[in-house]
């Protein structure tokens, strides 16, 4: 091997070392009571953040035209995270509820987790170590 072949592959070999492996999360979002308005979600990598409902990792807001659509998160680190999910049908930017605090619009937590509440951020979370697709049906 010639010396600008062997710097080349040393090279590269740098070049690899320093770069952690970034992942893809595909989310299939289901259900959906109403077409129309905004679907809202947002990735948490902590359980702080979560409960605090600020600080989220990522967030997207896609329109709702149809029965169900697929979001994507990418360049995501390995790690342990939960996803919310709210349909704000209305427009008006927030998750509307009754006066006993029970959602009026649609909403799901990754594992659909949350059947009879919140979810926590242990019972929504997943671990993240490769390429995921997760499906999330809209209550």
């Amino acid at each position: 091997m010639t010396a600008s072949k062997l710097s080349t592959a040393l090279l590269l070999c740098l070049c690899g070392l320093g770069q952690a492996q970034a992942h893809t999360l595909t989310l299939s979002l289901d259900q959906f009571r109403v077409k129309g308005g905004k679907l809202m979600v947002e990735l948490y990598d902590n359980q702080a953040a979560w409960n605090e409902g600020k600080g989220a990792r990522d967030y997207k807001i896609a329109e709702v035209e149809g029965d169900s659509l697929q979001l994507v998160f990418d360049h995501l680190d390995a790690g342990h995270y939960a996803v919310k999910v709210f349909h704000d049908e209305n427009g008006n930017g927030r998750l509307d509820s009754n006066f006993l605090g029970v959602p009026n619009e649609g909403y799901g937590f990754s594992n659909n987790a949350g059947r009879f509440g919140p979810a926590s951020f242990e019972d929504a979370g997943f671990d993240l170590n490769a390429d995921l697709g997760l499906n999330i049906h809209i209550r």
